[in-house]
Parts: C-alpha cells; structure tokens; sequence
C-alpha cells in the first residue's frame, strides 16, 4: 500500500503543479482520482485519529505520528473553528472529555485552547495541546500520510480548502460530505479534491450519480453496517471505492468473536475499513 501511495504522489510530481490566480499551488483536476484506493490490499483508516490507545488522544497529531510508525496511512480527523478563526481538530464542542479545561471550544480563542492538555480515551491527562490543522497537514505532507477530513457545523468548506492548497495536501486528503447537497457544495469549492458521501443502498447511489460530480472524485461510505453485497459490486463496476465503518458495532463484534472477521468484510469489496481498532485488520 506503501509503495502504491507512493507513486501516485511520485507521478502527481512528474506531471508537475500550475499556480492559480490567486498565487496558489494547484494540481490538474485529472490528477487526483480514487484509483489510488484500489490497492493490492484494503486500506486502515483510524477513526479520529486514532481511539483506545494508552496515552495518546483523538484527534491528536502525536497520535497520528505514532500510527504512522506502526504501519497506519490514513486517519479521519474532525474539524472545528476557534474564536481567532483558527481551523483546530476536536470532535466534541465541548472541552472535558477529551481535554482539560471548560467551555464550547468554538467561542474559545486558540490562546486559550492551546493552554489545555488532551486526554486519551481513559481520561487520563497527556502532554498533548489542541492541534492546529496545518500543522497536522504539514506533517502528513512530509511523512506519506493521509487524511479523510470531517467538518464540524458552520465550518467553511472554502477556508478549508484553502489551508489544504496552502499546504499541498489535495492529492493526500478525502472530503467528507454526509449526503448529495454537501457533496455538491464541497465539489463547487474544491473539484479537485476527493470527496467521500454516504451511500448505504442503490437509491443514495443514484443521487449522488446524478449530482454531475465526476465518480473518479467520490468514495462512498455505506454506514456503520454492512450494506447489501449488491451494493459493493456496484460500486466495484463503476470504480468507486467504498468506505465501511467498522468503528462501533462492527469494531466490537470484531472483538469478540475474531479479528478474521475484517478479512470476510473485505471480500465483499471494500477498500477501506474506518475503525477504533486500527491494529486489529490484518490484510
């Protein structure tokens, strides 16, 4: 999988980048496709960057850092907005259960969040501040990471997309919409990214067909459960990568009756497994 995302990147460079009017480093529309997630074996995604393990948090670049060293490419980030305008990574709104310290963290300044530490899922206090989401994207840039990037309510598709062309990330970043209007509205500010929309039956699979988004630029998630076997084989025939959310239910019965189990997913068609147990799949 390596190597795979690898030379994508390498023949991303080859073919080289242009500049947009606004003095902006852009890659070509037609660079950025979802082949890369047809790989000789599916793909792990940590879900919030990484849950359950001893010392590191959720959406933590520390976290991230340490995955990547044990083999793990790909990590779901959440993102929010601070009071100074700051784009920051956090799921929950509010400071507690994953950070020390009281308060909505959208009508905190990122002075204030920074001053927090965050815990990792057993309560326990780290070293770790609050990241700034260009510097997670600047470090994946530099170490062959990538990132699927989930939006917090009121965050500007726009600002993001930006901060993702500032740092060159497009062709290392997955959009993540929730239904056919947010796709088209991600697709409107960033048609040269990818973008991930829920698809769990052929009926949310029609319209996202029917937006006009080119199906090189879309992976679908089809939920928190497995979806019918149709599905993924149409999926595969039309080349869209799926995304199957293992984190929850299916994480558990994974737990409890065998890791094997991812393997048996797989089968079915499925690129990538976003999970709370990221060294359990073993492909």
């Amino acid at each position: 999988m390596k190597k795979i995302f690898l030379l994508f990147f390498v023949l991303l460079l080859a073919v080289g980048c242009k500049h947009s009017s606004s003095g902006q480093i852009t890659l070509p529309k037609d660079q950025i496709t979802n082949q890369m997630y047809f790989a000789d074996k599916p793909i792990v995604s940590a879900h919030r960057a990484g849950k359950g393990i001893p010392g590191y948090p959720e959406n933590c670049l520390q976290t991230i850092q340490h995955l990547r060293k044990k083999g793990i490419h790909s990590f779901e980030i959440d993102i929010f907005e601070s009071a100074s305008g700051d784009l920051m990574l956090m799921h929950d709104d509010k400071l507690g259960r994953t950070a020390t310290g009281e308060g909505v963290v959208s009508q905190m300044t990122t002075e204030q969040l920074l001053k927090e530490h965050l815990k990792d899922d057993f309560g326990k206090e780290t070293p770790y501040q609050i990241p700034l989401l260009k510097d997670v994207l600047a470090w994946c840039k530099q170490h062959d990471a990538y990132l699927m990037l989930d939006f917090k309510k009121g965050i500007s598709y726009s600002k993001v997309a930006d901060l993702v062309r500032a740092e060159q990330m497009q062709a290392q970043v997955v959009l993540i919409s929730y239904n056919a209007e947010q796709a088209k509205a991600l697709y409107r500010v960033a048609p040269e990214m990818l973008i991930s929309v829920t698809v769990r039956n052929q009926e949310e699979l029609d319209r996202i067909l029917n937006t006009g988004i080119h199906k090189e630029k879309l992976v679908a998630f089809t939920g928190v459960h497995l979806a019918d076997d149709s599905l993924y084989k149409k999926l595969n025939e039309l080349r869209i990568p799926s995304i199957l959310g293992t984190l929850g239910n299916l994480d558990k019965r994974a737990e409890a009756r065998g890791n094997h189990l991812y393997q048996e997913w797989a089968k079915k068609g499925i690129q990538i497994f976003s999970t709370d147990r990221p060294f359990a799949p073993k492909f």
